[in-house]
């Protein structure tokens, strides 16, 4: 439950609105909107990798193996066969919005590879064209960066933003929590240096001083944007850090999660953020 998702989408045809859930792992997503009685499965085995609410509707990548067909799919209104595609190659498909677009981000690893683990990524970008239901490559982002992650992706211009790179993605790996790759050029950059933060027997990377970059970065990163936690800090926190587990084991417990028979005055919702 600490992981769920929700969006709300335009009902067709109406004035109102429906509410989408998606369990991250779980290959069933649920919907309710106005005159149903409660939750219905909307979706069953269906695996959802990256989720974009976009014009009212709600689109989503699939989870599937090296070669199978990628897929994007309408989850709501539901339509599975939205639309497919066969970049068989990639190894992370991710939507994001940008300039009123929905851009489809393919990432992949590079032929020649590097002894630097985050300078072997590289990135195929398409603009998704709704009516036509197929896929129009971008070359070019112009003045715009693009924050990549699993949990959630944005979009944000660098014309306002000094010290953001335009046509640019930034994203994160495991051991590098800040990585900034030119879409121009092809070159990739570590934005954090290894340092000593967290004890004395630990070495991992650090993001301070905090950037605006680092900033977005960790929005992109649900667990630890609600925790008020910088990623990646915090992705992997040593057991040393007692009271800082404490303090977010009793923020997950204000979460409370009404049953089924559960009165409604019995019953409340507490964000764990």
């Amino acid at each position: 439950m600490l992981t769920m998702s929700a969006f709300v989408c335009d009902v067709p045809e109406t004035s109102s609105i429906a509410v989408v859930a998606h369990f991250p792992g779980t290959p069933v997503v649920l919907c309710s909107q106005p005159g149903h009685q409660g939750w219905e499965v909307s979706h069953h085995g269906l695996e959802l990798a990256n989720i974009l609410p976009f014009q009212g509707r709600l689109y989503a990548t699939l989870r599937t193996g090296s070669c199978v067909p990628k897929r994007v799919v309408m989850v709501y209104p539901p339509d599975t066969s939205f639309m497919t595609h066969h970049e068989l190659h990639s190894s992370c498909d991710l939507l994001v919005e940008c300039c009123g677009r929905m851009l489809l981000v393919q990432q992949h690893l590079t032929l020649q590879r590097s002894a630097k683990f985050w300078q072997n990524f590289e990135y195929n970008i398409f603009e998704v064209d709704l009516s036509l239901r197929k896929l129009i490559p971008v070359n070019c982002l112009g003045n715009w960066a693009l924050f990549l992650n699993t949990d959630r992706c944005l979009s944000v211009s660098a014309k306002d933003l000094p010290s953001i790179h335009g046509n640019s993605v930034y994203f994160s790996l495991p051991l590098y929590p800040a990585v900034l790759h030119s879409l121009a050029s092809g070159v990739s950059e570590e934005l954090s240096a290894s340092c000593q933060i967290h004890d004395t027997r630990r070495i991992r990377p650090s993001v301070r001083p905090f950037t605006l970059a680092h900033h977005l970065l960790t929005y992109c990163h649900h667990n630890e944007w609600t925790r008020g936690l910088m990623f990646h800090e915090y992705h992997l926190i040593p057991e040393s850090f007692e009271e800082l587990h404490k303090k977010i084991e009793a923020q997950d417990s204000q979460l409370q999660i009404p049953r089924a028979g559960a009165g409604a005055a019995n019953s409340k919702l507490l964000s764990s953020s």
